[in-house]
Order: C-alpha cells, then sequence, then structure tokens
C-alpha cells in the first residue's frame, strides 16, 4: 500500500511541475492568451483587444431570464480537448469527480435549446482560466490571462459569445477576484488545517509550479506598509481596533498568510477575508494596491478580448469590500469603453442579508435604513432614490458600489426551505423574514438597489430555487413539485432576475457530492455512464437531518441517466 501512496504523490509532483507559460507573450500559448502584447514584461502592461469587432451593447434591463451552467458540465461539443494537458487525470467517463468534457462547441450547440425555452442571460459559472487538469469546476485559477484549453481556445469563446450575442443574449461569467488554486503551503502545516496568525506565516510552494503574477515574500514588516483592511461582523457591525490593533505589522506578500478557514465552520467575517480558502484556495492580499491593480488589469482585459456583458463574484463575502468596491468602480469605467454602459456585477452571499447589505451598491449597516432617518419615508418612496439621495444612509461614496445584487439569493433560498418543509439548522444570522413580502420589505429598507451605471432604482437580486451548490429538489419526496412551487416565488413574485440552473428544466435529480455537509449536483446534460453507475445516494445530508430522500436513493437504476438529457425523445423511451 505505502508504495501505491508513494508512486501516486510522485505522479502528482510531475503533473504540478508541467510547463506553464501564461503571463508574457509565449507563442506556444497564442491560443489561449489574453496578452498579446509581445513585448510586455510588466503584467500592467499585458493587452489586447477584439480587433474589427463591434462590441455589444448592455441590456438596458438586465431583469431577464438566466440560466446557470458549468461548461464541463454541459455540453462535450469537441472530444479532442477532453485530455488537453495529456494527463491522465482529467476526462474519465465512468466518474463524476473528474472533468466531463464540455466545452465551447457543446454550447454553441445547445444555444437553439436555450433560446427556445426564453432564456437570454448565461452565467457560465466556475472560471474560465487555467486550472489543475482535473479541476471540472475550475474555482482555482492558476493564472488569470491563460484560458482553460479544456473549454476551447481564444477563438472557440469569440465564436461562442458572437452566437450568444446574435441571439439577442447576454453572458457573465465567474470572476473568483482574489482566490488562486492551490500552489502555496505555510510551513510546519503542509499536511494539517493552518491557525491564524496574526503575524503570519511562512508560505512556500508545494511544487515547481509557480504564480507567475504575484510574489511570495516572507519578509516581515513590523509596521505595515498598507492599512489593515475596513470589515464588520455577520451582525452588520463595524470592527474597531480590538481587530485592527492585532495586525500592526504584516508581511510584504502579494499573498495573505495568516492561515486557512474551511469552507463551512464558523469564523469572524474578517479572519474568512485574509485566509486561504477551504483549504485549497490560496488568497491574493487584494488590499495591497499593487496587487488590487493587477486585478483590475486583468478584468478589464478580458472584458477586451472577450465582449463579455458582466462579471458574477464567487464567495464575495470573502473579499475585502472597499478592495470589491475600488475593484468594482474600475471595471465599469473600463467596460464603457467597449460599449458596455450597464455593465452586471453580482456577486455570491451565502451570509444573511444584514451582512450582504454592506457589500451591496454603496453598503449600509444596520442603522442606515431609509426610515432610521427620516420615519415618515416609507418603503414605497425607496424606488425614488438616487446615486445623490442622503449619504449618510451609506458606507461608501457614491462611485463605489461594490455588487450590484445577490447572485443567487441566498437568504430567499433559505427562506423556500422553510417554507417548503425541509428540517434543519441552517439559518444565519441577519437572514430576511421567511414571509416573502416581508421579506421584500426588509430588502428595500436595508439594500441600495440604486444601479451605480445609471444613477436610479433598479432592483437586480438573482433569484432562484436551486443552484450548482445545493441539491436537486426532484431527489426528494415531492420535490418536483416543491421545485416548481418555489420557481413561482422566484419568477413571478419577488422583483429581481429569475434564475435556473442547468438540467432544472429537466428534472434532475441525482447527488454527485462525496461528503455530507455540501450537497450538489452537477450532472451533465449529454450521454455519460458516470452519473447512472453512482447514481445511488447513500451519504445523507448533515444539514438536513430528517432529509426526506427519494429518487436520488435509486439513480444507478434510471437507464435515462446515460442518454443525452436536451432530446426529450430518448428521455422517454
Amino acid at each position: 500500500m505505502w508504495l501505491i501512496r508513494f508512486a501516486a504523490c510522485i505522479v502528482l509532483l510531475v503533473l504540478n511541475s508541467l510547463r506553464l507559460e501564461a503571463l508574457r507573450y509565449d507563442p506556444d500559448q497564442a491560443l489561449y492568451n489574453l496578452n498579446q502584447n509581445e513585448t510586455a514584461v510588466d503584467p500592467l502592461d499585458y493587452w489586447g483587444q477584439w480587433s474589427d469587432h463591434e462590441y455589444y451593447p448592455s441590456p438596458k434591463n438586465w431583469r431577464m431570464p438566466f440560466y446557470t451552467l458549468f461548461l464541463d458540465r454541459f455540453v462535450n461539443g469537441d472530444p479532442s480537448n477532453d485530455d488537453i494537458n495529456g494527463t491522465a487525470f482529467e476526462h474519465d467517463l465512468m466518474s463524476t469527480q473528474f472533468r466531463n468534457g464540455g466545452d465551447l462547441a457543446g454550447l454553441v450547440n445547445t444555444l437553439d435549446y436555450l433560446q427556445g425555452m426564453g432564456i437570454e442571460g448565461l452565467y457560465l459559472a466556475g472560471g474560465p482560466f487555467i486550472n489543475q487538469p482535473w479541476s471540472a469546476d475550475s474555482y482555482g485559477p492558476l493564472d488569470f490571462t491563460l484560458l482553460d484549453g479544456h473549454h476551447g481556445e481564444l477563438t472557440e469563446w469569440r465564436i461562442a459569445i458572437t452566437e450568444i450575442h446574435r441571439r439577442g443574449m447576454y453572458v457573465i461569467l465567474e470572476n473568483t477576484m482574489s482566490t488562486m488554486g492551490d500552489l502555496m503551503g505555510f510551513s510546519g502545516y503542509l499536511n494539517e488545517s493552518t491557525p491564524l496568525s496574526y503575524t503570519e506565516h511562512d508560505a512556500i510552494y508545494k511544487t515547481s509550479r509557480r504564480y507567475h503574477d504575484f510574489d511570495i515574500d516572507n519578509d516581515y514588516l513590523d509596521d505595515c506598509d498598507v492599512a489593515f483592511p475596513r470589515s464588520w461582523y455577520e451582525d452588520g457591525t463595524a470592527t474597531g481596533t480590538n481587530v485592527t490593533s492585532l495586525f500592526a505589522g504584516c508581511r510584504k506578500s502579494d499573498f495573505d498568510q495568516y492561515g486557512d478557514v474551511s469552507s463551512f465552520d464558523k469564523y469572524p467575517e474578517w479572519q474568512k477575508q485574509i485566509s486561504k480558502f477551504g483549504f485549497v484556495q490560496d488568497r491574493l492580499r487584494e488590499w495591497r494596491p499593487s496587487v488590487l491593480d493587477k486585478l483590475k488589469h486583468f478584468s478589464c482585459l478580458m472584458v477586451a478580448m472577450l465582449d463579455i456583458d458582466g462579471y458574477r463574484i464567487d464567495k464575495a463575502l470573502t473579499i475585502t469590500v472597499d478592495a470589491q468596491a475600488e475593484w468594482s468602480e474600475y471595471m465599469r469605467t473600463c467596460a464603457k469603453q467597449f460599449n458596455k454602459t450597464n455593465f452586471f456585477i453580482p456577486g455570491e452571499i451565502v451570509g444573511g442579508n444584514t451582512v450582504g447589505s454592506i457589500y451591496i451598491g454603496r453598503g449600509k449597516e444596520p442603522g442606515m435604513t431609509i426610515d432610521s432617518y427620516d420615519a415618515s419615508f416609507n418603503t414605497t418612496n425607496v424606488v425614488n432614490t438616487t446615486n445623490v439621495t442622503n449619504s449618510s444612509l451609506y458606507i461608501r461614496e457614491d462611485s463605489r458600489h461594490a455588487i450590484d445584487s445577490a447572485a443567487f439569493h441566498y437568504s430567499v433560498y433559505r427562506s423556500l426551505l422553510r417554507w417548503l418543509g425541509i428540517e434543519g439548522e441552517y439559518g444565519a444570522l441577519g437572514d430576511l423574514p421567511m414571509n416573502f413580502v416581508d421579506g421584500w420589505q426588509t430588502i428595500l429598507r436595508t439594500n441600495d438597489l440604486v444601479n451605480a451605471n445609471t444613477g436610479e432604482f433598479d432592483p437586480r437580486h438573482m433569484f432562484g430555487a436551486s443552484n450548482q451548490d445545493v441539491f436537486r429538489w426532484p431527489g426528494i419526496s415531492n420535490g418536483t413539485e416543491k421545485n416548481l412551487l418555489g420557481l413561482f416565488i422566484t419568477t413571478l413574485l419577488l422583483p429581481g432576475i429569475p434564475m435556473v440552473v442547468w438540467g432544472e428544466e429537466q428534472a434532475f435529480y441525482t447527488l454527485d457530492n462525496t461528503a455530507a455537509n455540501y450537497l450538489y449536483n452537477r450532472e451533465p446534460m449529454t450521454s455519460t455512464l458516470a452519473w447512472e453507475l453512482h447514481g445511488c445516494y447513500q451519504l445523507g445530508s448533515e444539514a438536513y437531518p430528517n432529509f426526506p430522500l427519494e429518487s436520488a436513493l435509486y439513480g444507478c437504476e434510471d437507464n435515462s441517466l446515460s442518454l443525452d438529457r436536451r432530446d426529450a425523445a430518448e428521455r422517454w423511451l
């Protein structure tokens, strides 16, 4: 057994030492590199632009049906890129945990299907950039200018986006902002979780693979050369010297080296914002201006090269809010150069409404509601707020809107869970009232819903009954009916953007998670054997103790799971 483990370690070391040229212009990577400047040395000189191209304008109104999909878990249109890195740890027909092979060619091939359902907006979950060979979800980018060959070449991105726009549809991409892959570890803790250290840990690379644009620096400055970022607690109150005084010094590094946090345990918000996430995502110090400048520049480069219409900010609450607001202001200015006058920046808010309100628009603390300022100002009048409404009602100045809205509103989702009878302890501090009318009234009072681009009231929260990180309703007792009822609330009752996740229209029901504390289904749309082979779920749920699993227990007996799910004729044979 030890020989097998030793051999596996050697294989991983070899894989991680594979050549990765991503930043300075390299002819070998020209098919995937956003940087087209052949003489650039400084990352801020990297640049490229879609020549002889008319950039597609932003919509005036983003309240349209949205469809979420992972490229890898959607449709495999070009099998030749399934193992593009040339390893044995990429595409596997019999596994739900490796890559499935979905790509841009498959997406283009399926646009008729999506448009026929009335879909107008696409959110491509998971980043577009190169990840580890086996990383199907693409949430661990190793570089911010080199596209992942598993999805297709730069030309294929442009073909897909052109076709999406030709149909009057829009596309927003994932932006992980300050989280990257898993190349670094902390000295003394390479095989265990790393505790919080106010003076930070020495960071080391695990293998010969490096990040090209960002540097580790273990030199410690007694007086940090940048101010420690502002932060807030989960209840919406600002931290003070009780936190900031703990961080007088810092490392000179481009990365936060304070330790790591798990994905689901409880930590203060400020600790999550300076820690390696989930033990596997290295965290950039985006509150260092030189780091933030690169992140802004790379994100603008993506718009210039691909003509995208917006970014969804992954794990928004783990990003320091002032840096996020500065990045967003920069991106709106950048996007206007490319005909994007209403560039859309929603963000993932897994916490409650109270802490989420710090990030939405200019930000609001609990005492900054309009009725706390003027008791006669009722919620009906909120629609008259603008970007010049009383500045004392907001944390940040007029131009510093951090995110536009919640990308899948988790507080509403938790209300749906309660309402639809799912037992468990899964609430968050500061969640909305479960009554949907009261919940909407609370959103009006506590969120800054003014559009930073237009200066007008413009609610754009994205509401859904399911997404890529939660269970599928049809897998439980009476789940399809509950799913439809949830969609009624999120689509027809709540003012905002209705969204569905791929396969929801086909009543996908299996679960392919490998831990009971994180339920999800990422089953592909096209033919594959893995989800039928592994379709009988047995792990249960930690969050939902009396979880009424039903069809999810018997998926391995369903031959239709191995068929092309876009074809209704095959589905019901």
